[in-house]
Protein backbone atom coordinates (compact mmCIF):
# COMPACT_ATOMS: atom_id res chain seq x y z
CA UNK A 1 0.00 0.00 0.00
CA UNK A 2 1.40 3.40 -0.96
CA UNK A 3 1.90 6.02 1.71
CA UNK A 4 0.10 9.29 1.06
CA UNK A 5 0.27 12.75 2.54
CA UNK A 6 -2.13 15.64 1.95
CA UNK A 7 -1.68 19.29 2.95
CA UNK A 8 -4.75 21.51 2.99
CA UNK A 9 -4.56 25.20 3.83
CA UNK A 10 -7.81 26.96 4.65
CA UNK A 11 -9.04 30.13 6.33
CA UNK A 12 -10.56 29.46 9.76
CA UNK A 13 -11.56 32.97 10.82
CA UNK A 14 -9.38 34.83 11.94
CA UNK A 15 -6.37 32.61 11.10
CA UNK A 16 -5.00 30.55 8.22
CA UNK A 17 -4.65 26.89 9.17
CA UNK A 18 -2.73 23.98 7.64
CA UNK A 19 -4.27 20.51 7.91
CA UNK A 20 -1.83 17.66 7.30
CA UNK A 21 -3.30 14.20 6.66
CA UNK A 22 -1.14 11.09 6.30
CA UNK A 23 -2.01 7.49 5.52
CA UNK A 24 0.67 4.88 6.18
CA UNK A 25 0.09 1.13 6.10
CA UNK A 26 -3.66 1.56 6.58
CA UNK A 27 -3.17 3.97 9.52
CA UNK A 28 -4.70 7.45 9.15
CA UNK A 29 -3.27 10.38 11.15
CA UNK A 30 -3.95 14.10 11.07
CA UNK A 31 -2.23 17.23 12.44
CA UNK A 32 -3.17 20.90 12.51
CA UNK A 33 -0.90 23.95 12.35
CA UNK A 34 -2.04 27.57 12.70
CA UNK A 35 -0.17 30.04 10.48
CA UNK A 36 -1.85 33.28 11.55
CA UNK A 37 -1.76 35.64 8.57
CA UNK A 38 -2.05 34.24 5.06
CA UNK A 39 1.12 32.25 4.33
CA UNK A 40 3.12 32.80 1.17
CA UNK A 41 4.42 29.94 -0.98
CA UNK A 42 7.96 30.19 0.46
CA UNK A 43 6.51 30.11 4.01
CA UNK A 44 4.53 26.97 3.16
CA UNK A 45 7.62 25.32 1.69
CA UNK A 46 9.65 26.28 4.77
CA UNK A 47 6.89 24.89 7.02
CA UNK A 48 6.98 21.56 5.18
CA UNK A 49 10.76 21.24 5.27
CA UNK A 50 11.50 22.62 8.75
CA UNK A 51 8.44 21.89 10.90
CA UNK A 52 7.42 18.42 9.70
CA UNK A 53 9.03 16.66 12.70
CA UNK A 54 7.40 19.02 15.23
CA UNK A 55 3.82 18.34 14.12
CA UNK A 56 1.63 16.61 16.71
CA UNK A 57 -0.33 13.93 14.85
CA UNK A 58 -3.43 12.27 16.31
CA UNK A 59 -3.46 8.63 17.30
CA UNK A 60 -3.67 6.25 14.35
CA UNK A 61 -7.11 5.43 12.98
CA UNK A 62 -7.87 2.38 10.83
CA UNK A 63 -8.79 3.22 7.24
CA UNK A 64 -11.71 1.33 5.78
CA UNK A 65 -11.24 -0.21 2.35
CA UNK A 66 -13.83 0.82 -0.20
CA UNK A 67 -15.80 -1.80 -2.09
CA UNK A 68 -15.82 -1.88 -5.87
CA UNK A 69 -19.55 -2.56 -6.38
CA UNK A 70 -21.50 0.30 -7.99
CA UNK A 71 -24.57 1.48 -6.07
CA UNK A 72 -27.54 3.35 -7.52
CA UNK A 73 -27.13 7.09 -6.72
CA UNK A 74 -30.61 7.35 -5.18
CA UNK A 75 -29.93 4.35 -2.94
CA UNK A 76 -26.53 5.82 -2.02
CA UNK A 77 -28.19 9.11 -1.02
CA UNK A 78 -30.67 7.26 1.25
CA UNK A 79 -27.84 5.27 2.85
CA UNK A 80 -25.80 8.43 3.47
CA UNK A 81 -28.78 10.27 4.95
CA UNK A 82 -29.44 7.35 7.32
CA UNK A 83 -25.81 7.31 8.44
CA UNK A 84 -25.75 11.06 9.00
CA UNK A 85 -28.95 10.85 11.03
CA UNK A 86 -27.60 7.91 13.07
CA UNK A 87 -24.18 9.45 13.68
CA UNK A 88 -24.43 12.94 15.10
CA UNK A 89 -20.72 13.43 14.35
CA UNK A 90 -20.30 15.56 11.28
CA UNK A 91 -17.36 16.85 9.31
CA UNK A 92 -14.48 15.30 7.50
CA UNK A 93 -12.40 12.41 8.76
CA UNK A 94 -9.69 14.90 9.71
CA UNK A 95 -12.11 17.07 11.70
CA UNK A 96 -13.43 14.01 13.53
CA UNK A 97 -9.89 12.87 14.38
CA UNK A 98 -9.05 16.34 15.69
CA UNK A 99 -12.25 16.36 17.76
CA UNK A 100 -11.33 12.98 19.27
CA UNK A 101 -7.86 14.28 20.09
CA UNK A 102 -9.34 17.40 21.77
CA UNK A 103 -11.72 15.21 23.78
CA UNK A 104 -8.89 12.95 24.94
CA UNK A 105 -6.79 15.98 25.90
CA UNK A 106 -9.76 17.42 27.80
CA UNK A 107 -10.17 14.22 29.82
CA UNK A 108 -6.44 14.12 30.63
CA UNK A 109 -6.54 17.77 31.70
CA UNK A 110 -9.56 17.15 33.95
CA UNK A 111 -7.86 14.20 35.65
CA UNK A 112 -4.65 16.19 36.17
CA UNK A 113 -6.60 19.17 37.51
CA UNK A 114 -8.50 16.95 39.93
CA UNK A 115 -5.25 15.45 41.24
CA UNK A 116 -3.78 18.93 41.74
CA UNK A 117 -6.88 20.12 43.63
CA UNK A 118 -6.80 17.06 45.89
CA UNK A 119 -3.08 17.57 46.56
CA UNK A 120 -3.65 21.24 47.38
CA UNK A 121 -6.53 20.35 49.74
CA UNK A 122 -4.35 17.76 51.49
CA UNK A 123 -1.49 20.26 51.79
CA UNK A 124 -3.77 22.88 53.35
CA UNK A 125 -5.17 20.31 55.77
CA UNK A 126 -1.64 19.29 56.84
CA UNK A 127 -0.75 22.96 57.27
CA UNK A 128 -3.77 23.57 59.53
CA UNK A 129 -3.03 20.43 61.57
CA UNK A 130 0.60 21.52 62.06
CA UNK A 131 -0.56 24.97 63.13
CA UNK A 132 -2.93 23.44 65.71
CA UNK A 133 -0.09 21.30 67.08
CA UNK A 134 2.16 24.35 67.42
CA UNK A 135 -0.53 26.25 69.38
CA UNK A 136 -1.00 23.37 71.87
CA UNK A 137 2.71 22.83 72.50
CA UNK A 138 3.08 26.11 74.39
CA UNK A 139 0.76 25.05 77.26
Amino acid sequence: MADTCKLTIYFDDPFWVALVETEENGQYRVARHVFGPEPTDPQIEEFIHDNWRTLHFTDALQVEKKGGKRINPKRMRRIIEKEIAANAVRGTKAQQALAEQREAHKLEKRAKSKEQKEAETERKFQQRAEKRKQKHRGH
